[in-house]
């Protein structure tokens, strides 16, 4: 399995771009998934100076419904006019999304036309995309979630029709799990839902402990500059050292919480920018 970054918020390379966002090339052995699209066309700069053929992917992956995450959807279909590779976004993924506070925010949606688009696939709770590959959502929650999801909200409908701004549930938000050649293996967005929730429920799926993660833990807000407290960066980083699994982190984790869990796991946590690539 092999994993490429073809969008993050940071580059070591000076033929690549970086932008916040987050995409991911994930290579099995039988499929080609592209996880993520960034927010704009820094996808397909990238690609083409990593010579990635983002047209030959089978399957495209949305982990939620958020711009820094799917905003590229529409250069990215633009570019691949001739693929039939499905898009897989859970139910709601294309409602308004804001970040800030009640009083003051800005719209950090998917284009709502995209919606209807016919290569968009609308998941369930789990969905199995082949031999090795399946996605799921969390439905159950024994750790808390990241306190940066108090800055984010969903716009509905509210009791006599009129438009409500109300707490994002992250009922859009989905994680891919690959189990292949006796390693398994998460690939979770900003893992709203919290990481540790997350990997409860791919341990389930999966009927033993979790060997590598690569994820966003969303340690920090960019909107409102927020980190998360030092003490739940160390509660979050003493859970995971238990676990055992190898992580590969970046986007929303923050480079202040990765020093702190990095000076508590060592090199069994390490930091991704775009270009990088990781074989498992």
């Amino acid at each position: 399995m092999k994993i490429t970054v073809l969008v993050e918020n940071a580059t070591p390379s000076s033929r690549l771009a970086a932008c916040h966002g987050l995409s991911l090339l994930v290579e099995t052995a039988d499929q080609r998934i592209l996880f993520d699209v960034g927010p704009d066309a820094t996808l397909l700069a990238n690609a083409r100076a990593l010579a990635v053929d983002i047209a030959d992917v089978d399957a495209v992956v949305i982990s939620h419904g958020h711009a820094d995450h799917g905003g590229g959807l529409g250069a990215y279909l633009e570019a691949t006019q001739g693929s039939h590779a499905p898009i897989y976004v859970r139910e709601g993924a294309f409602m308004e999304h804001r970040s800030g506070t009640f009083e003051r925010n800005h719209s950090i949606s998917l284009d709502p036309v995209l919606a209807n688009h016919p290569r968009v696939v609308r998941t369930a709770e789990h969905t199995v995309l082949g031999q090795s590959a399946e996605l799921f959502s969390v439905e159950r929650a024994s750790h808390p979630a990241p306190l940066s999801n108090a800055h984010l909200f969903r716009v509905a409908e509210g009791p006599a029709g009129e438009t409500v701004l109300m707490p994002d549930d992250f009922a859009h938000e989905q994680s891919l799990l690959v189990n292949e050649g006796g390693k398994r293996v998460l690939v979770s967005g900003c893992s709203h839902a919290g990481i540790l929730n997350i990997m409860d429920r791919a341990e389930e799926l999966a009927g033993a402990p979790l060997d590598v993660v690569f994820a966003g833990f969303h340690l920090m807000s960019p909107s409102l500059g927020d980190r998360e407290e030092a003490s739940a960066v160390e509660s979050l980083g003493r859970e995971l050292a238990r676990r055992g699994a190898t992580y590969y982190t970046f986007h929303c984790t923050g480079m202040e919480a990765f020093a702190r869990l990095r000076d508590m796991l060592g090199d069994r946590v390490r930091y991704l920018a775009t270009g990088s690539v990781v074989r498992v």
